[in-house]
């Protein structure tokens, strides 16, 4: 009996034995691939989501967790992030991105739609001849005009698209509102431009990336570089001067230092109070907010620089997508497929346009057009080439565009500097910051 209850008792403990390597082996056949992206690009969660359930719907054995942190905490909850709980797909932005976790970037360079990125937009994430970071969105900035006021004003919108055409049409309108003629139509109307010199990112990095085209072709180039020539600062002060000369405060220019960006998008262009500002196509959304019938009559003109950048608009990559190196070959297939899916796939490009309201930085979205006349602009100029390189930049040491370049015109606009003390100091900070940045 003994024997016989052994016997039992071990084809028993066999049977179970396979019954639960059976369940193993097709439990592990119908669970899902599970990724986590994690991202900074907050104003285009809503997009995500819906782009995430589309993908999810027509692939059911993939499940998607999105996170996501505001642009300005992004990096050291991505530092903290990477140590409790490394997602998937995450995002990077720049040199010091490549720097920190070059060691986990993934080589994607066999993703097939990076066959159909546009020139030049991998470029900063790529190292050794691998691209290790997908371009998700461009973006684009010259001076954001309301169309409607400037043709009420007899300003033909097409002959402004060089400096000195610019200038006429500024010029144009001044005097109609300094002449009272503007104050029916548009009664918040009190000048031509606002320029919020206290947002040391507007007149440094935005602004300085003139100076800092005559000397670089790139941000990598400007990256590579220990010392800044400083051949374009002449037209670096052509543009401050220009931009502060429309304002209310022309002639008290220091006054400029305490205008935000608040006060000069919400509580300026979108409420009609000025008529154009130095900015994106980044701006429609909040520009949306406070008044839609305001974002209709809105388009960009060209950062035009006189006999330099003429009709051309600031354009550059401003966000990608890096996968983990360190997580499982089905994770790192599973978020390639999403990835292509996104800018491949129609459903996946008509979210990607419309509802994340990216500018593409692919060849292959045919026809789709904006949801916004601003970012329709970028995507037109892209088209046509009449763009430049509006990121170099990103190549300056750290802090350098905000805290040298923007912090110095403060003080020129304040009558504490001469523009020849902020050509001359802003060079010496570069090398001196490049130096203790190594």
């Amino acid at each position: 009996m003994k024997a016989k209850r052994t016997a039992a008792l071990g084809l028993a403990a066999v049977m179970a034995a396979s019954l639960l390597s059976g369940c193993g082996a097709g439990g592990s056949k119908s669970a899902k691939t599970e990724i986590t992206i994690y991202q900074s690009k907050i104003e285009a969660n809503e997009g995500y989501k819906k782009a995430i359930a589309a993908y999810e719907e027509s692939h059911p054995d993939v499940k998607i967790n999105l996170e996501a942190v505001t642009g300005n905490d992004f990096a050291a909850s991505l530092k903290a992030k990477m140590q409790s709980d490394p997602p998937t797909i995450f995002s990077v932005g720049g040199f010091q991105d490549l720097k920190d976790y070059g060691d986990i970037l993934e080589d994607i360079s066999d993703l097939e739609v990076l066959k159909n990125a546009l020139p030049g937009t991998t470029d900063m994430f790529t190292k050794d001849g691998k691209v290790l970071a997908v371009p998700l969105y461009m973006e684009g900035y010259g001076f954001v005009v309301n169309r409607q006021m400037f043709e009420d004003a007899g300003v033909d919108f097409e002959s402004m698209m060089t400096f000195e055409g610019m200038k006429a049409g500024f010029d144009t309108l001044k005097a109609k509102i300094d002449s009272g003629e503007m104050k029916e139509k548009y009664p918040n109307l009190e000048a031509v431009m606002e320029y919020p010199t206290k947002e040391l990112w507007i007149a440094g990095d935005h602004d300085v990336n003139v100076a800092l085209t005559h000397d670089f072709d790139t941000a990598k180039a400007a990256y590579d570089s220990a010392t800044l020539p400083g051949t374009g600062f002449a037209d670096y002060k052509t543009m401050v001067d220009f931009q502060a000369s429309y304002t209310t405060n022309a002639d008290n220019t220091a006054n400029l230092n305490s205008v935000d960006y608040t006060a000069s998008l919400e509580g300026g262009l979108a409420i009609e109070r000025v008529a154009s500002i130095k900015q994106g196509n980044w701006i429609a959304p909040a520009v949306e907010t406070t008044d839609p019938e305001v974002l209709a009559k809105l388009d960009m003109l060209p950062y035009s620089v006189p006999g330099y950048s003429d009709g051309k608009y600031f354009v550059g990559v401003s966000g990608y997508w890096a996968i983990n190196s360190k997580v499982t070959d089905e994770q790192k297939a599973a978020a390639k497929d999403f990835i292509n899916w996104l800018y491949k796939d129609p459903a996946g490009q008509k979210i990607v346009v419309e509802d994340c309201k990216f500018v593409p930085p692919y060849d292959n979205f045919g026809d789709l057009k904006a949801g916004d006349p601003l970012s329709q602009r970028i995507m037109d100029a892209n088209e046509a080439g009449d763009t430049m390189n509006g990121w170099v930049y990103s190549g300056a040491p750290n802090t350098w565009g905000q805290q040298a370049a923007g912090v110095e015109v403060q003080k020129y606009l304040a009558g504490q500097a001469t523009w020849d003390e902020v050509t001359e100091s802003s060079i010496k900070q570069w090398a001196s910051m490049r130096e203790s940045q190594k």
